[in-house]
C-alpha cells in the first residue's frame, strides 16, 4: 500500500548536536530571546538544514522536512485545500520570506485520511530535485519505533510564533522530552491514537508553536516526528502531539518508490558530510 496521491525516502543524517535547553532561563534571556519554538534558541539554518518553510500563496504557515531531493514529509492540514499549485517551499535559509520559492508538484496522503483526519500527515513531491548543501540538506526516517522510550531528548526546530498570537517567525530549536503517551491522552480526549507521539515538558514552558506545524520531531539524528497538535503554546499540562514516523516510515518508502522515474525515488541515505 502507498499513499494516495491527491494529483497528478534514504540519507542517514549524522546525530544532529543542538544544545541541550531546558526551561530554566534568566527573565534577561526571555527580555533578549523571547520565548523560542516556545522556549528554544534562535539557530542558523546550517544547524537544521533539514527544515521547510511551507508557503501558501505567499502566506508562510507551516514547516516541514526535507526527506529526499525531490521530498518533504509535512501535515495535512498544512495543505488541506489539496491543490498543489498553491504551495511553494523554501529552503537554505533562516529568512524565509527572502528565499527562493520551489514549487510542489504533487500531494500524497494516507488513504485513510477521508474516514479519519488523524492520520494527519501529508508527502509533497517538488517539481525539481533540490541541491543539497551545507544549508540544504535532508533527513533520515525512524523506521523503528523501539528508540521512542519515554524520558528521550528530541529536537524540535520551525519558523513559527515565539508565543501565543504572535506572528514573528525566526528560525528556532529545542531540546524536549518524550513523555508518555497517556500524559497526552489524558490531556486531549479522545485525540491521541497510536500512531502518535507525546511530547515537551509538564511543566510546559518549551513547546512548539503556530506556524510550526507539520515540522520536524528528530530523534538521534532521524526524524521521529511531524508536528501536529497542542492547546496554546508551552502551557503548563498541554504537552505536544506529534504524528509517529516509524508507524508511517514504510509506508512512505513503498509511495516513493512506486515512482516511474528511479531519479526520484531517492531518499535520504547519506550522511551530511558525504553530501557537501
Amino acid at each position: 500500500m502507498c499513499l494516495s496521491p491527491t494529483v497528478a525516502l534514504i540519507v542517514a543524517l549524522t546525530t544532529i548536536n543542538l544544545p541541550l535547553v531546558r526551561p530554566n532561563r534568566t527573565a534577561e534571556d526571555e527580555n533578549e530571546y523571547g520565548n523560542m519554538v516556545v522556549g528554544g534558541f534562535k539557530v542558523d539554518i546550517e544547524v537544521v538544514p533539514f527544515q521547510v518553510a511551507l508557503f501558501e500563496k505567499g502566506e508562510l504557515i507551516c514547516g516541514g522536512t526535507i526527506i529526499g531531493p525531490r521530498w518533504v514529509l509535512t501535515s495535512y492540514h498544512c495543505v488541506d485545500s489539496l491543490d498543489p499549485t498553491l504551495y511553494q517551499i523554501v529552503v537554505g535559509t533562516d529568512k524565509p520570506r527572502e528565499g527562493h520559492k520551489h514549487q510542489v508538484q504533487n500531494i500524497f496522503l494516507h488513504p485513510k485520511i477521508e474516514t479519519n483526519q488523524q492520520y494527519d500527515m501529508a508527502l509533497l513531491k517538488l517539481a525539481e530535485p533540490l541541491q543539497f548543501s551545507k544549508k540544504v540538506n535532508c533527513v533520515e526516517l525512524l523506521s523503528s519505533q523501539e528508540p521512542l522510550v519515554v524520558g528521550t531528548p528530541v529536537y524540535i526546530s520551525g519558523f513559527g510564533s515565539t508565543a501565543e498570537y504572535a506572528f514573528d517567525s525566526p528560525l528556532k530549536a529545542a531540546t524536549i522530552d518524550l513523555l508518555p503517551w497517556e500524559t497526552c491522552d489524558d490531556t486531549y480526549a479522545d485525540l491521541m491514537q497510536d500512531f502518535m507521539l507525546c511530547a515537551g515538558f509538564e511543566r510546559g514552558k518549551v513547546d512548539t508553536c503556530q506556524g510550526d506545524s507539520g515540522g520536524p520531531l528528530l530523534l538521534d539524528g532521524m526524524l521521529a516526528g511531524i508536528t501536529y497538535y497542542g492547546r496554546g503554546c508551552a502551557r503548563p499540562g498541554s504537552p505536544g502531539v506529534y504524528i509517529s514516523v516509524a508507524h508511517f516510515a514504510q509506508l512512505i518508502k513503498d509511495t516513493v518508490n512506486s515512482e516511474p522515474n528511479p531519479d526520484d525515488r531517492k531518499l535520504c541515505q547519506k550522511t551530511i558530510r558525504d553530501l557537501v
